[in-house]
This record gives C-alpha cells, sequence and structure tokens, in this order.
C-alpha cells in the first residue's frame, strides 16, 4: 500500500459567488474569480500549506483554473484539468480552450473523452447516485496514479465537495448532510499503509489571514 495525501481545494471567491453576472466570449456561464478570490488564490500559492505538493488537478472551469494558477506558477507544476471535479448540474464542459492557452498555460486540457477516469459526465443531468459514483472514480483515478508519499492537490467546487470528501474518506452519509467548506479552504485526507484514509483537517482558511 502507498502513503500519499491528498489536500482538496474550494475554488476562491467567484463572481457567481457575489451575485454578479460575467458574461463575454470566454466566461458565458463559466464565471471566473472575483477580485477577492484573486487575492486568495494568490495568498494560497503563497502559503506554506502549499509547498509541498507535487501533484495538481482541478475541475476545467475558470475559477479553479484560477485558483490553482499561483501555486503552479510557485511550484512550477503543470494544472491537470478533470472534467469530473466539476461543480454539480454544470451544462457546459470546461473553460474554452483559447483562454486557457493565452492566459493559463500551465493548464493542461483533458484530452480523454469523456475523462480519463473512465467514467461518462452527464453534465446537467445528474442524479445523487451519479454523484456519487463520480466522485468514487475520482478517489480511485488519485489512488491508482499516486506515488508513494506524494502530495496531490484537488481544486474543484462548493456543492461537490461533499461528495468528494464522503469518497476519499470512503464513508456514506445521508444527502441531507452538509459539509461545510468555504470558499479557498483546504481539507486534507491521508492515506497510509494500513488502508485507512485518515481526515488530517477540514476547512482550513489559516493562509487567508
Amino acid at each position: 500500500m502507498k502513503n500519499f495525501m491528498i489536500s482538496f481545494v474550494r475554488h476562491a471567491e467567484s463572481m457567481g459567488n457575489i451575485g454578479l453576472q460575467y458574461e463575454d466570449n470566454f466566461h458565458k456561464n463559466d464565471p471566473p474569480l472575483s477580485p477577492q478570490g484573486l487575492i486568495q488564490a494568490q495568498l494560497l500559492g503563497e502559503s506554506s500549506v502549499t509547498d509541498t505538493v507535487d501533484t495538481i488537478y482541478s475541475s476545467s472551469l475558470i475559477r479553479a483554473v484560477q485558483t490553482a494558477y499561483p501555486t503552479a506558477e510557485k511550484l512550477s507544476k503543470k494544472i491537470i484539468l478533470l472534467p469530473d471535479l466539476m461543480e454539480n448540474d454544470t451544462e457546459i464542459s470546461g473553460t474554452d480552450i483559447r483562454l486557457l492557452e493565452r492566459d493559463y498555460p500551465l493548464a493542461v486540457p483533458c484530452v480523454s473523452e469523456p475523462t480519463p477516469t473512465g467514467g461518462g459526465l452527464l453534465l446537467g443531468n445528474e442524479s445523487v447516485s451519479d454523484r456519487v459514483q463520480r466522485g468514487k472514480r475520482c478517489i480511485d483515478f488519485f489512488s491508482e496514479n499516486a506515488s508513494d508519499g506524494e502530495h496531490i492537490m484537488v481544486v474543484t467546487h462548493g456543492s461537490y465537495f461533499g461528495y468528494l470528501i464522503r469518497a476519499a474518506l470512503g464513508i456514506g452519509l445521508p444527502e441531507s448532510f452538509c459539509w461545510q467548506v468555504d470558499n479557498c479552504s483546504m481539507t486534507r485526507v491521508i492515506y497510509r499503509s494500513d488502508g485507512i484514509p485518515k481526515l488530517s483537517f477540514a476547512n482550513y482558511t489559516g493562509h487567508l489571514n
């Protein structure tokens, strides 16, 4: 069994989080970070909490890419985009490739269709069971591809966060259970050779102070 850890990050504050519409040729239905969110992402990147990150995975939506980017720049790492990490009920498959190439060259678009985790994406038509299975696919993918001692950072979204963490911890909480997750917070799960995942901390925001 491998020893590794995953730091799950909810994207920083977006224009959508503060109720502002933002649509242009690149951002229609894909709101970017707010000015405050851009500051949060920068603080995350500058924090020691990301110093040991080896691999960065992100949702393919722009607010997640922007959250991961300062960390990627600091560490000179690529951001591997996984559509599976997108928010619930999202109806688009990801950020316009032209925007990524122009402004976020460290982001590596998904080239395995529909997704490298091996499952399908039901954009805007997921059931609760579909979300649960998507979370399990993600965790299995990270576990299978992790190296011994690796630190993985995963940037995802608020409503989907609970499904992903349940899968990471191997627990089946009811749908009514709400996992508290603030913008740009971090939740870390450690995997040891005993095969039992351990929650190190949850909803940590110390890097934003």
